[in-house]
Formats: C-alpha cells, structure tokens, sequence
C-alpha cells in the first residue's frame, strides 16, 4: 500500500493600517512549507499580497514544477 504524499504550509498575514501610506496599510509576510520557513517579505499594495498567496500556494501545491 503506497502511503499518500503528505504536504504542509503556514502563510502569517499581518496587517495594520499607517497614515499617509499610498494605499494606507503595511503587510508582513511569513511563508513556511514542509516545515521550511522562508525570510519574512514586507509588503504595501494589495497586489503584492496577492502573489505572495499565489507564489506560496502554488508552491505549496507543487504547480509549475
């Protein structure tokens, strides 16, 4: 019986809002998967949070690998 390929990851999304920032906010980035934590990322435009879910996800599912 072939055991199933086990796969995990953890993406921390902090948020907070800061005055006079273009789109008003400031994320941190904490991506792990497989137990392997990756440097922490910055981020302060929607569409940069947005490809870090992506990048992570896509990561995390094996896509274009």
């Amino acid at each position: 019986m072939e055991t199933p390929s086990t796969r995990s990851g953890i993406l921390i999304l902090r948020v907070w809002v800061e005055d006079g920032r273009s789109d008003g906010f400031r994320a941190r980035i904490i991506q792990i998967v497989d137990g392997e934590q990756k440097p922490p990322a910055a981020a302060d435009q929607t569409v940069d949070v947005f490809l870090a879910l992506r990048t992570w996800l896509d990561e995390l599912l094996e896509r274009d690998r």
